[in-house]
Formats: C-alpha cells, sequence, structure tokens
C-alpha cells in the first residue's frame, strides 16, 4: 500500500513537472517569436534595398500616427503602430518635421524617425521675400508667382483667418473680409514650401508679427490698453495703421522718425492727416500726384476726408515704421511733400503757407 502511495505521487509529482516544462518552453517560444516579431517590425522592410528612394512629402501640420500610416502606405515600414510607439518611447512624435524627404526601404523606422526630427529634407524650401509696405492681395500675388499658392486660395484663408490678438477683433469687424490680416502679415524673408497650406503660410507670418510686435510693445498694449509713451495714446491697431501710412511715405529711412512725427502733430490738434498713401490704397495703384477727385474718395480709409486714422493699417508695415511710431522725432513740421528728384526725400513745412511754396517750387521745375 505504502510501496504504490509512492509510485502514485512520484507518478504526479512527474507529471507535474512535464507541465512545468511544457509551460516553460511554451513561455520561451512565445517570448522569442514576440522578440522576433519586434525585431522584424523595427528592422528595415528590405535591407538589400539602398539605391531604391522614394519621395515623401510631410504635409504641414501632420500628426504622428498620420506619418506614420503614409510611410506603412509607402511601404516604408512594416507597422505604422509600431512606428508611432517608437515615436512616443523615443520622444519624437511631436517633434516630427513637414518637408519633402528621400527615403529608402533601407532605413530602419528608428533611422526614419531620427530623420523626420532633425528635418533632414530635400532642399524643396522656395526663398520668397516679402518687401516692407506690401499689401495682403500683393503678398498672394508674389506667393503666386513663386508657386508656393493660388492668389486666390491665399486671399480666401486671409477672409477667415484668426487674427494675432483677441483684441484686434473688435476693429477688424468693420473690415472687408479680405482686408482683416492687413498691417500683421509680416513682411520678411521666409522659406516655404510649394503647395503649403494658405493656414501654415499665414500663422508663420502672424507669429513672426508676435515676435517682432512683442520685442517693441509693452504687454499691457496687446492686452487692449492704449499705449502711454506715445504722443498720443493708440492701441494697437491704430498703432500699426498709422506705421503703415509710415512705410508708405516714408522712402529714407533718416525720415522715417519725423514723417511719423509730423502725423502726432495733426492727430494732437484733430488735424487730418491728408496722407497720400491712403488714397493710393483704395486707387490700388500708386500715384505720384492725386487729383481733386481721388482726393474726394468717400471711404474711411481716405485720411482726405476722415478724422484721425483710417478705419484700418493699409499696408504691412516692417520694424522700422512700427519703432518710428513707437520713438517719432519731436518736430515743428505739420506738412511735408516729396521732392520728386529721385532722392525718395521730402521737403518739410511748419505752416499751411510754408508748405504750398515748397509745392510750387517742386512743381514748377
Amino acid at each position: 500500500m505504502q510501496k504504490h502511495n509512492w509510485f502514485s505521487q512520484t507518478k504526479s509529482f512527474l507529471s507535474k513537472m512535464r507541465r512545468g516544462q511544457w509551460l516553460i518552453l511554451v513561455a520561451c517560444l512565445f517570448l522569442t517569436l514576440s522578440v522576433a516579431g519586434v525585431l522584424i517590425l523595427f528592422s528595415p522592410v528590405r535591407r538589400s534595398a539602398v539605391n531604391e528612394t522614394q519621395i515623401v512629402m510631410i504635409e504641414p501640420g501632420s500628426s504622428a500616427l498620420q506619418i506614420a500610416k503614409q510611410l506603412e502606405e509607402a511601404g516604408l515600414i512594416r507597422s505604422s503602430t509600431a512606428f508611432h510607439i517608437l515615436g512616443r518611447l523615443t520622444g519624437a512624435s511631436g517633434r516630427m518635421q513637414a518637408g519633402i524627404y528621400e527615403m529608402s526601404p533601407s532605413e530602419s523606422p528608428k533611422r526614419l524617425l531620427e530623420r523626420l526630427r532633425a528635418g533632414d529634407t530635400m532642399d524643396q524650401t522656395i526663398s520668397v521675400t516679402i518687401p516692407e509696405g506690401y499689401t495682403s492681395k500683393q503678398i498672394a500675388e508674389v506667393l503666386a508667382a513663386k508657386g508656393i499658392i493660388s492668389a486666390e486660395e491665399f486671399i480666401d484663408y486671409v477672409k477667415i483667418a484668426p487674427l494675432p490678438y483677441p483684441v484686434l477683433e473688435e476693429a477688424a469687424k468693420e473690415l472687408e473680409p479680405e482686408r482683416r490680416l492687413e498691417g500683421y502679415l509680416f513682411p520678411d524673408t521666409y522659406k516655404f514650401l510649394p503647395g503649403m497650406p494658405a493656414q501654415e503660410i499665414v500663422s508663420i507670418m502672424l507669429n513672426r508679427f508676435r515676435e517682432v510686435t512683442e520685442s517693441l510693445l509693452p504687454a499691457s498694449v496687446f492686452q487692449g490698453e492704449p499705449t502711454q509713451d506715445t504722443p498720443v495714446p493708440l492701441t494697437l491697431d491704430q498703432l500699426i495703421a498709422l506705421a503703415s501710412i509710415v512705410e508708405k511715405e516714408a522712402v529714407v529711412e533718416k525720415e522715417r522718425a519725423t514723417i511719423a512725427g509730423v502725423f502726432y502733430n495733426r492727430l494732437r490738434i484733430n488735424q487730418r492727416l491728408q496722407s497720400c498713401a491712403t488714397v493710393q490704397y483704395l486707387l490700388g495703384f500708386p500715384k505720384p500726384r492725386l487729383s481733386d477727385k481721388d482726393m474726394a474718395i468717400d471711404s474711411p480709409y481716405n485720411t482726405y476726408v476722415v478724422d484721425g486714422l483710417p478705419i484700418g493699417p493699409i499696408a504691412n508695415p516692417g520694424a522700422a515704421s512700427i519703432r518710428a511710431v513707437i520713438n517719432p522725432a519731436s518736430t515743428p513740421y505739420y506738412y511735408f511733400v516729396a521732392k520728386e528728384d529721385g532722392s525718395g526725400e521730402h521737403v518739410f513745412s511748419k505752416t499751411f503757407a510754408e508748405h504750398q511754396q515748397a509745392t510750387r517750387a517742386i512743381r514748377s521745375r
């Protein structure tokens, strides 16, 4: 009886041991297959395809998961899910850069992530210079001429795009939709991709506007408070409107602050600005000498017929003009007229009589 119990116990022990061995074997097999699967997922699709490349365009605003799916569909990775997980583990998910890439199925997912994070793109960006004083319409034409985006598509987005600061929303309600961003599309040299969405282009230009103006103006101005240190207190939209006029009137750098000072002198005594640039904005082209009919155009932009500043900016001013409006020259002048001698300079006058005399002298040549 005891022998039988011993035999049964031994048999049971061996049976359990065999089951344990099988479980260990299955676990090892599962682990081996899992590791192999992971290695396969994170290995190049085809190591030998060194000379095989594809052009991949990552659109601005693409999410990490969208990029992963795009690469999977292109046959550059085996699993978008595994690629996305690897991106999150390495911290690359939120740092992948848009652009045009030349990629190969011989590259590992880790290598592709490194390139996307570094912005290792083909040199397909186009340098676009937006001159100071250009209008939204002119900017659209430059972008179209460079093959970035159609002028119509750009202006269509300008009509609905958010303004750089909430305090500008109220003033913008009075403007025509295509003029909402006038003054805030900062003039500079940019790098854009062909086919870049209007939203991305506008966002880049508005961010540049914020970067420049926030370095020049006190924070209170962006909260809706008027300037405190200018000859006449101005809100942000008014300041940019005046800067846009200075931008269009000043040709010679040394006169910029003086021209700003002239306009402040006029604002201080409620004298109309009578800026030719505001009329030229309405005409849509520069006209050296305005007619009486031109100056009588009924528009809230025409400073010959409205008091104070125009309803909105007439161009996109650069940093120099914004700076001139913040720090205008203290000047006794209330008038100026272009010399019309090719120098771009003006004759400044204290009184209307002096101004008339200067104007007659210039136009009698």
